[in-house]
């Protein structure tokens, strides 16, 4: 009631005041519009809201707000303070008043993070898309190009899979035991990249293999040719007994007869072989062609085995390549396991094989690395050239045969000093 009154009492006021500054107009009173210092609910619109409390003014969702107009003697003010609905952005605000923040936005689905030069869409390389979060853009998604690495992928995007890796086109390598790289022999290989991986062999490593007579560190421990001081030497005399071969087989036994009473044969075991022999009733090659005349003996009784394989009868076919290899894995020679073994062959013909299956020297030379055996060939000189392989390219293990006994005796020793006998490890 109290407040009635003073509205009452402030509206009485601006009528006096009114008709004082004024004065009458035809005698009668002006009629205002409202009563000044009325307030109004109102929206952007500029719709009032008579019934609402422009006290307490209620809420709109999101940015959007009611407005007051205000009563003056001139009427209603603009409705100040109301704000409408606008169209959403991503800024962590209800922009157009739906009760939800950032639902929409003009960048979403956009792509981005385009770079210039690139072909998206080829390899790793893909645009992003506008996101929204937290009321900030962002580009999401984006994968551009990137140094090319040994994964199967293109990750430079230029259409090509692991190429020109810079520093990574292989990776060095070792599958040796911990303690062997870098010692002796052994040396690191390069493992390339291939799928996608470097999950390849391990090329051109050398790794520990079992020590051999050849001065060299084959185990890689950091010694040299150990173990070979006091082993024995296995033997064994391939002999072309063809009769154009009668003359160097004369020097040879008579070169070789000094040596089997010299203490450097006391671990020798002498085994023989000969080739060019004629055939007899069993017609397999390895007795056809060739004989075993003998196991291993010792020293003093290996000249009794070489007159008897002489009277072999003689023929002119000599596959000396097929009785390297009978020599090495089909005559029942007794090799000792701890032995040095090693096949001396003499010929006056070029290296030949009568085999069903024919073998080549490059064969006979792989194998006698892989079985451990060392060979040594006695031909005329312009047959050196289809022996080398038989000896693993390794020319000082190819002699030329002579008549003459005192140079097969230097020979021969020669042969015999450069095994692995009767000397320790350096």
């Amino acid at each position: 009631m109290k407040d009635k009154y003073v509205r009452f009492i402030v509206f009485v006021s601006y009528i006096l005041l009114a008709w004082l500054v004024l004065g009458c107009e035809e005698d009668r009173l002006v009629k205002l519009e409202c009563i000044p210092g009325e307030k109004l609910v109102c929206d952007e619109h500029g719709q009032d809201f008579p019934a609402a409390d422009p006290i307490d003014i209620a809420q709109r969702a999101g940015q959007c707000s009611y407005g007051l107009k205000t009563c003056t003697t001139s009427g209603w003010s603009e409705c100040l303070g109301a704000r409408g609905p606008a169209e959403e952005i991503c800024d962590g605000i209800d922009n157009d008043c739906d009760a939800a923040i950032d639902e929409t936005y003009p960048e979403i689905h956009q792509l981005c993070g385009f770079e210039e030069n690139v072909d998206y869409g080829v390899g790793i390389c893909t645009p992003g898309v506008m996101k929204c979060d937290n009321g900030g853009l962002y580009c999401d998604g984006h994968v551009g190009p990137t140094e090319e690495t040994c994964d199967g992928v293109d990750n430079n995007c230029n259409g090509t899979v692991d190429e020109n890796i810079p520093n990574s086109t292989a990776v060095v390598c070792y599958e040796g035991p911990d303690g062997t790289l870098g010692v002796g022999e052994c040396r690191a290989g390069i493992r390339y990249c291939t799928d996608g991986n470097f999950g390849g062999p391990c090329d051109n490593q050398t790794l520990p293999t079992l020590e051999r007579c050849d001065d060299l560190d084959n185990d890689c421990d950091g010694e040299v040719d150990e173990g070979f001081d006091n082993r024995g030497v296995d033997l064994v005399f391939v002999l072309d007994i063809s009769g154009s071969f009668r003359d160097e087989i004369d020097s040879m036994i008579q070169g070789i007869t000094p040596l089997l009473d010299d203490p450097i044969t006391s671990t020798f075991r002498f085994g023989l072989v000969v080739v060019g022999a004629r055939g007899g009733d069993d017609l397999r090659p390895q007795n056809y062609l060739a004989r075993m005349v003998s196991d291993f003996v010792y020293a003093d009784e290996f000249l009794a085995v070489i007159e008897a394989g002489r009277i072999i009868p003689s023929a002119g076919q000599e596959p000396t390549i097929d009785t390297m290899f009978w020599s090495m894995n089909t005559y029942p020679f007794s090799w000792r396991p701890d032995a040095q073994k090693v096949i001396i062959t003499m010929t006056d013909e070029e290296a030949q094989t009568m085999n069903e299956h024919p073998m080549s020297c490059l064969e006979i030379g792989e194998l006698s690395n892989t079985l451990g055996f060392e060979l040594f060939v006695f031909a005329l000189e312009q047959h050196h050239n289809t022996f080398i392989n038989c000896v693993r390219g390794e020319r000082d293990r190819l002699y030329t045969p002579t008549a003459n006994s005192e140079t097969v005796f230097l020979q021969i020793r020669a042969i015999f000093e450069d095994l692995c006998i009767g000397r320790g490890a350096p």
